[in-house]
């Protein structure tokens, strides 16, 4: 068998560190390239993939033969992190783990719905870098089916959630309605417009936006009626709003204390809503000292996803045989494809064999039905041992005992 189960997989997420610890392990989308570049340049190191988000950070790797690249990585991303925040798969527990991050079942939020094109995006980096091959192209693959499958045959792909979504349901806790308030958004990317689409699905009228590019934030702002601002605008555009939501990659300490005119804040008739989405966090945690201003950051939306514990539990049962299913189906593809060497040869002896028999039987006298004979019978019997290698394949290992060992991942957890 191929490589597959060589795979290691090192990270940091929301289950084991907060955000102060996330945001300074974080990669920046313009940085992933040159981080992959740099791993990929180990010796230790065969292929390799970088996933970086607002909750995780893990890097997935398969080895050179022989050798163990996890100090590598520790060494180049994860470098003074303590033990405690991170945490280690290998092999088929590697593949589960992506398997479920792709489902949305390792997220903040049970069935997040970004965390697919997430995935997707750091697999399509390591490809375009040319840090990942045929291991983690098929991993890819499979782990975009896995994601698809469960959303399309469970309810995680019913009014899935997201961390944006929870966002916005602090403003409703706060607020009531939004009727009467006016939002600002910075960053008028994904995670921003998800925001915007669910302020205005709650009545919301007017929603601004702030953005390093401001073509950007215009088409947003036009959109939801709204004005746009760069982000060297933002002490004019604070004010005006009752919420603001911060959602912006790469910009850590864009928000302080500056950029609030106190003075507004004290004759507000409500507490101005600031919620930091953002890793690193887009906001100084000082600003939360200000009167008369409330500050959320993504630590600060655990209460609100405590109360999706009991749907996360029946979920995880419920893709449990999904899960397993297509574990199963990814390592039996990739032991056949360990066999294509043998395929190779096979294929060449069988025809070997044919013209041997024929120009023992008929030499050079061989009629084409003769001929026609026996290229079907060797194709056929081809076929009977194809089949009884990818069968040999499905067989390496059953369902039942990856079954349990995705149960003992779960309570390894």
């Amino acid at each position: 068998m191929d490589s597959v189960l060589d795979l290691c997989l090192l990270g940091l997420s929301h289950r084991t560190a907060p955000v102060a610890v996330r945001e300074q392990y974080a990669v920046k989308p313009e940085d992933l390239a040159s981080c992959l570049r740099d791993l990929a340049a180990d010796e230790s190191v065969k292929e390799v993939c970088v996933f970086s988000t607002c909750n995780r950070t893990e890097v997935l790797v398969r080895p050179k033969p022989g050798r163990d690249p996890l100090e590598a990585v520790k060494r180049r991303v994860f470098r003074n992190l303590p033990e405690e925040y991170l945490y280690e798969f290998q092999g088929v527990h590697a593949i589960i783990h992506l398997f479920r991050v792709a489902s949305g079942l390792d997220s903040l939020v049970v069935g997040e719905s970004e965390v697919l094109a997430q995935v997707r995006r750091g697999f399509e980096t390591a490809r375009e870098t040319g840090t990942s091959g045929e291991i983690l192209q098929a991993l890819f693959t499979h782990s975009t089916l896995v994601g698809k499958r469960v959303r399309n045959e469970t309810e995680i792909g019913q009014g899935t959630l997201s961390v944006a979504r929870v966002g916005v349901d602090i403003a409703r806790h706060v607020y009531g309605g939004f009727e009467r308030c006016r939002a600002l958004v910075v960053g008028a990317g994904e995670t921003g417009l998800l925001v915007a689409r669910n302020f205005a699905s709650h009545g919301m009228a007017e929603i601004d936006f702030a953005n390093r590019s401001r073509e950007r934030a215009e088409e947003a702002a036009r959109e939801f009626s709204g004005k746009p601002y760069g982000l060297d605008e933002l002490r004019a555009a604070i004010p005006r709003a009752n919420i603001v939501v911060a959602c912006i990659d790469g910009s850590g300490g864009l928000i302080d204390i500056t950029a609030f005119d106190q003075r507004v804040l004290a004759h507000r008739d409500r507490p101005m809503l600031v919620v930091d989405l953002s890793v690193p966090r887009a906001v100084v945690p000082d600003v939360a000292k200000l009167k008369n201003l409330l500050l959320y950051d993504l630590d600060d939306l655990e209460p609100v996803v405590e109360q999706n514990l009991e749907r996360r539990h029946e979920a995880s049962q419920k893709t449990a045989d999904i899960l397993t299913a297509e574990l199963h189906k990814f390592l039996a593809l990739r032991t056949y494809a360990s066999f294509s060497p043998a395929i190779t040869e096979l294929r060449r002896r069988f025809e070997h064999v044919r013209e041997e028999v024929l120009d023992q039987v008929s030499g050079e006298t061989a009629d084409p039905k003769s001929v026609q004979i026996a290229h079907e019978l060797s194709k056929r019997l081809l076929d009977v041992a194809l089949a009884q290698m990818k069968d040999g394949a499905r067989r390496a290992r059953s369902e039942e005992s990856l079954d349990r060992e995705y149960q003992r991942f779960l309570e390894n957890l």
